[in-house]
């Protein structure tokens, strides 16, 4: 008896889904694909957001693998499953790199991860970021200043791939043998490094990012919004964006920022109105009770003997 290939067709199909969404990490978070990743001076690593880290593709041939953020009790900002991506790194003491491959044309989103784990002091390690060899996309990077220690920052780099040409904000380069260069810039601060990276491609208003601080939230939507103004000129749109503009799901992600933003400020309102109630130092020495240099508290009982006296004195005097 012939199996019924009606019947058949449909579970075929279902388990095929079923291994392409189990076995290819390169799908994540709905339109977005993992282009390229690494753990720099690291081992390989899945987040929680299912992108799958390579092991370092630098080592042993380029600069020094530090695992020297090991000895911190915790990183900020990350779950501790995600914690090794940024106590691991790279540095060099020069300039260094990685080559990223790309994929055809799009849109694009690098998401570069930095933690200071060894300074204490804003000042001491300040770097630049280069990609394709012309464009800055990080000026004078200081991971202290930005966030302090042990604590994660990121960095979000948005460009458009076109017809083997990058463009970059206003800039644009040629694309050479399907990759890009990464290079992290040698300055007079210490050596550049790098924890770890994630190159992105498609709905990249949506790439995944760290909780968002008062200070972090507006250099991601200035980005954001000069990265639309790109799209919409290759698209022969207009390029300034409104909110009804935007796609529903871009508008949500600023909605819910400006929501955390908003929640962040108040708390940071009552939190310092809290603790200037608690610390509050008086200011020049203690001033004196006025009402203990009252006199009449102290004469008060003398006025009551004589009171009672002269009753008894006037009896006296009878007698």
């Amino acid at each position: 008896m012939r199996p019924n290939s009606t019947f058949i067709t449909p579970v075929l199909l279902w388990h095929v889904c079923l291994l392409l969404t189990c076995f290819c990490p390169s799908v994540v978070l709905g339109n977005l694909k993992v282009i390229y990743a690494v753990n720099a001076g690291g081992q390989e690593h899945t987040d929680k957001h299912g992108i799958h880290y390579s092991a370092d593709p630098l080592h042993g041939r380029i600069g020094t693998a530090s695992d020297y953020g090991n000895h911190l009790l915790l990183i900020g900002r990350v779950p501790e499953q995600d914690e090794v991506l940024y106590r691991t790194e790279r540095y060099h003491t020069a300039t260094f790199g990685y080559t990223l491959p790309i994929d055809g044309d799009g849109e694009y989103a690098l998401i570069m991860k930095f933690c200071e784990v060894y300074f204490n002091e804003p000042n001491k390690k300040v770097f630049d970021v280069v990609l394709n060899n012309k464009h800055t996309v990080v000026k004078e990077l200081d991971i202290f200043h930005q966030v302090g220690r042990g604590t994660a920052h990121e960095e979000y780099v948005y460009f458009i791939i076109s017809n083997d040409r990058l463009y970059y904000k206003d800039e644009q380069s040629d694309i050479r043998n399907g990759v890009v260069r990464l290079d992290f810039i040698k300055g007079h601060y210490d050596n550049p490094k790098i924890n770890a990276f994630a190159l992105l491609k498609g709905d990249v208003a949506n790439i995944p990012r760290l909780p968002p601080t008062s200070d972090d939230i507006l250099p991601i939507d200035s980005d954001m919004a000069v990265f639309n103004d790109r799209v919409s000129a290759e698209g022969g749109g207009n390029s300034e964006i409104s909110s009804d503009q935007l796609p529903e799901n871009q508008q949500r992600s600023r909605d819910a920022a400006s929501s955390v933003d908003d929640d962040i400020f108040e708390e940071d309102e009552d939190n310092e109105e809290e603790t200037w109630t608690k610390k509050r130092k008086v200011s020049g020495p203690r001033q004196p009770d006025p009402y203990s240099m009252d006199d009449s508290s102290v004469m008060l009982p003398v006025f009551i003997a004589i009171g009672a006296f002269i009753p008894l004195l006037f009896c006296l005097c009878k007698l």
